[in-house]
């Protein structure tokens, strides 16, 4: 099963999303979503697609603690594990910044951020407790 990992850089109202491979490659180029129902079902269906087009495919997703701006979406990935293949986590942000640093990454923007979290999963799997829910999105 081929491994991808989904780093989601929560605001208030919207999030940056980046999909990379096992090498830590851009799969797709950064995209950014609204905070809303569309926004979620926006997700679903480039997860959906992304899962057509490998069948084989299993996405670690995270997000970080945030003060609370990251629930809705971590609610929303939770839900899309009835129907795809993604697990899901919510991270220490402390653990993200020391390895994004320990990388000597200097400029900080969402997008950074998105990849840093993305990273983070392949970096230290050994610290990360992925969250099962079997559920399905809403319509």
């Amino acid at each position: 099963m081929e491994q991808f990992y989904l780093g989601a850089d929560i605001s208030k109202g919207y999030s940056d999303f980046i999909l990379i491979d096992k090498h830590k490659q851009p799969v797709d180029g950064n995209f950014q979503l609204d905070d809303t129902v569309a926004g979620h079902v926006q997700l679903y269906e480039q997860l959906s697609r992304f899962f057509s087009e490998h069948p084989g495919a299993e996405i670690f997703a995270a997000v970080e603690s945030t003060g609370g701006y990251e629930n809705n979406w971590y609610s929303a990935l939770l839900k899309f594990q009835g129907s795809l293949n993604v697990k899901t986590a919510r991270l220490n942000p402390e653990g993200v910044y020391c390895n994004s640093k320990a990388d000597l990454k200097r400029t900080i923007t969402d997008k950074v951020s998105a990849l840093s979290i993305a990273e983070y999963q392949i970096s230290h799997p050994e610290k990360i407790i992925y969250q099962q829910e079997d559920s399905v999105i809403p319509e």
